[in-house]
Parts: C-alpha cells; sequence; structure tokens
C-alpha cells in the first residue's frame, strides 16, 4: 500500500480529484478527512466503484428510512440485534424487509449519494492509496465518471438552494390560497397537483416527499418551492407531537379518521366540514399562450364526476366515509388522513388520488403491501365493491353516482 498522493481539500475541489484520477486510470482509495467526517471513495482503472462515510446520514439505513423504504421502528429492532459491523443489509433481507435486487439497487444508491456528499466539501485533507481495492462483497456502482460529476454538481446547486429556501424539513406546509379558485382557475402540472393536494397544513416537508412517491427528493422540493413563491403555500414552524396523540380518539378535531388496536374502528365523515363558496371560472385569458403545455387546469381534463366512498367492515356493521377531496393518505403516522394504528401497518401505507374514472390506491412502497380484492398492488383503478386491505383494516370502495359527461 503505498500513498502516492495528498493535499488539502482548501487548494482542490473533489471534482477535480475524481478526473485526475480518471486520466491516470488509478486503482486504490482516496481518503477525505475533515474534524467531523471521514469519507473513503474506492477507484478501479479511473472510475469511482464504491464509498463510505462516517456521516450517519449516509449510512445505508438512514437512507432507507429518508427514503420511505423501511419504516424506523424496524430500523430500530434489526439494529438491536447483536450482528457483524456493516452487517445490516444482511438483516434487512434476513427480515424480508428487502429483496436481495432492491438491496443491490440501493446499496450503489448509497454509493453514488457518499460520493456526491463529498462535492461540497471546501475544507480537510485528502490522500490516495494506489492498489488498494474496495472491499471484497462491495456491491460496485458502474457509471462513466463524467455522468457521475454532472449528477453531483447538479445536486450540489440544488442542495445549496434548497437548504436555504427550506432549512429545516420537518416544518408544515399550509395552503394560503383558495383550493377552489386554485382548482378552477389555476393551470398546473400533474406533479404540482399532487404535491398541491398534499398540503393540508399539518403535513411536513418530509413527509409530502414521502408521501409523492418520487425517490427524487429534491424534485419535490423544487415543486413545494414554486407552490411557495405562487404564493400557494406557505411554510410554518414544525407542528408539535401533542402528549398521547396515539390514544387519541376514533376522529379528532382535524377530521382524521382513527383504527386503533389493530383492529378497524368505526370511521366517520370529518367533525368539522367547510365547503368554499363556489367559484365561477373567468373568461379566457391569455393563460395558454404563456404556460407550459404541460401544465392543465384541474378541472378541464376531467370528463366526468364520480361521487364515492370508503366504507369500512367491522363484522356486519358498515360505517361510511365520504371521499370528498381530491387525494387521501392511509397510514400509521397521526398526520394520515386516515389512521391504521396497526403494527402491520406502514408510517405512509397508500395514498388514494381522485382521477377522472373515481380514485386510484396507490402503494407507497409500504413494508407489507396493500391489496386490492386480495391481490397485492402497486397501484390501482378502484370499482364499486373493491375491498382494500391494509394490515388487517378492510375497507370497501364504493361509487354512488357517475355523472354522463
Amino acid at each position: 500500500m503505498l500513498k502516492v498522493l495528498e493535499g488539502d481539500l482548501s487548494r482542490i475541489e473533489v471534482p477535480d480529484l475524481l478526473t485526475l484520477l480518471n486520466m491516470g486510470r488509478r486503482t486504490g482509495v482516496l481518503s477525505l478527512e475533515r474534524a467531523d467526517q471521514e469519507t473513503k471513495l474506492f477507484f478501479r482503472e479511473g472510475r469511482a466503484v464504491f464509498a463510505n462515510s462516517t456521516r450517519d446520514e449516509l449510512r445505508l439505513g438512514s437512507m432507507l428510512v429518508r427514503l420511505g423504504k423501511v419504516e424506523p421502528e424496524v430500523l430500530e429492532r434489526v439494529l438491536a440485534r447483536p450482528k457483524s459491523p456493516g452487517r445490516i443489509g444482511h438483516a434487512l433481507l434476513a427480515e424480508n424487509v428487502l429483496s436481495e435486487s432492491e438491496l443491490a439497487s440501493f446499496l450503489k444508491v448509497q454509493v453514488s449519494e457518499v460520493i456526491f456528499d463529498t462535492f461540497a466539501w471546501r475544507m480537510g485533507v485528502f490522500s490516495f492509496w494506489d492498489g488498494v481495492p474496495p472491499p471484497a462483497t462491495a456491491v460496485m456502482l458502474d457509471m462513466d465518471l463524467q455522468n457521475l460529476l454532472m449528477e453531483g454538481v447538479r445536486r450540489l446547486d440544488e442542495r445549496h438552494r434548497v437548504s436555504e429556501i427550506f432549512p429545516d424539513l420537518e416544518m408544515a406546509v399550509e395552503a394560503v390560497a383558495n383550493p377552489e379558485r386554485v382548482k378552477h382557475s389555476v393551470t398546473l402540472t400533474p406533479d404540482e397537483w399532487k404535491v398541491f393536494f398534499l398540503v393540508d397544513g399539518r403535513r411536513s416537508l418530509s413527509e409530502i416527499c414521502r408521501l409523492v412517491g418520487n425517490p427524487d427528493e429534491l424534485a419535490t422540493l423544487q415543486i413545494l418551492h414554486n407552490l411557495v413563491l405562487a404564493k400557494f403555500v406557505a411554510v410554518a414552524p414544525p407542528v408539535p407531537v401533542p402528549p398521547g396523540a396515539a390514544e387519541a380518539a376514533a376522529v379528532d378535531g382535524r377530521g382524521t379518521s382513527r383504527l386503533q388496536d389493530g383492529r378497524p374502528a368505526a370511521l366517520s365523515a370529518p367533525v368539522a366540514v367547510e365547503f368554499a363558496a363556489v367559484v365561477r371560472p373567468r373568461p379566457e385569458d391569455d393563460t395558454r399562450e404563456i404556460v407550459t403545455p404541460k401544465a392543465v387546469q384541474y378541472l378541464g381534463h376531467v370528463g366526468k364526476v364520480t361521487v364515492s366512498r370508503l366504507t369500512l367492515l367491522v363484522g356486519d356493521k358498515e360505517t361510511s366515509f365520504p371521499l370528498t377531496r381530491d387525494t387521501y393518505t392511509l397510514g400509521r403516522h397521526r398526520n394520515n388522513d386516515i389512521v391504521i394504528s396497526d403494527p402491520k401497518v406502514s408510517s405512509f401505507h397508500a395514498r388514494l388520488d381522485r382521477s377522472p374514472e373515481g380514485f386510484v390506491l396507490v402503494d407507497l412502497k409500504s413494508r407489507n403491501g396493500s391489496y386490492v380484492n386480495g391481490q397485492r398492488i402497486d397501484s390501482a383503478q378502484l370499482s364499486t365493491g373493491d375491498e382494500i386491505r391494509l394490515g388487517t383494516a378492510r375497507l370497501a370502495y364504493k361509487v354512488d353516482y357517475i355523472s354522463s359527461s
């Protein structure tokens, strides 16, 4: 093992180091150190193929929780068990939380995230040790260096901008524009509509990112930033968790329906229901000449109206919950629209989205899956009479009325 390069990161940037090692087709390990962190990048013939770091946020478990792939309590349980260092992936496989292909994919994402993190370093020291191979059991990243550098620089710019705009991702997001007026007079892209309808004044920035289901968190944060600039939504301090929130009543003052102790409890309509006055569309203006072609009016592409509801099944008793909004989330976390207190249900388990044909059930990469009529689904268009099962909760989807146009 021979040290062939060393220096100060205040005098050279990491992307330049990677380019230098690539040009020399070097094989070895680049060690980067600063007061609070040590990161190692392994190279094979000039390509960065593996990386690890002492920073907690870049560990595999933390990344999986952040992406919504593993529940925090599952990770805690796995970490609490005696194991060899660095074996969390094997433990998650043993728990059937991840498949081998999923684990391999996430490990490659983790490697790239570790590498991208170093692009922001402006202090510290580096050294390159020639001929040091990556760990024998490591999952290798196979990516052209130019593509890796371009993506890293892009993310560096976006992360810097996002950190200035949203210094705390636990900040809550609330709507400041009348949703009915927005639906009738504003054009947004489908992704912007999805994000806008998840804003309810309780969910945090990080929770909305998870519920959208896009693994690229920065893309969702950019949409939220655009909505803030357009004065559709605003951020507020994090919502405090009241003592004993987990044991709250079945329906609280926010209209949240709860299923307690793993057994379905009675669903009821929200306690407080307030309907905005009908907002009539404005005459045609120059919007179509200016906005992106992807942007559409919310009601402009809906040819018919479907009135539907969920029915909670508890033995022979049925309790209806009208679906009057455009999106609902279901899961164990208190910030869902329908909270299911069942250990088999993930914190953010599934989402119901209104579509021209009624509602679509979307699984949010839950641990135990979402089922429609006994079949596990990623997403499914619901038809009247379909049974939804999340954990031990069973809910029936029923359509009451469909307009002719």
